[in-house]
């Protein structure tokens, strides 16, 4: 069975329906987050604000709510980006 590749969702762009809260874990290497938007699963990156810059976390586990459709809770990881990406 093949496995789908990670997809990389940009949240530094944040706005009605496409939002979040992150409490950092562990100095930051690790997160607890609540966002709204749909399609990310387990194993994809989210790109957040970190400052004037950005930071890149996997999701390690993602739920999401009944209601509303669109609504979340995640942990995450930091997850750096290589020097190519």
């Amino acid at each position: 069975m093949k496995t789908k590749s990670p997809v990389t969702h940009d949240y530094t762009l944040r706005y009605w329906g496409h939002d979040y809260v992150f409490e950092p874990v562990e100095e930051g290497y690790r997160g607890r987050m609540m966002g709204w938007g749909r399609g990310i699963k387990e194993d994809d990156f989210l790109i957040l604000e970190n400052g004037d810059k950005t930071t890149r976390y996997r999701v390690c586990s993602i739920k999401y709510y009944f209601d509303p459709k669109d609504m979340w809770a995640a942990s995450v990881e930091f997850a750096p980006r290589e020097e190519s990406e």
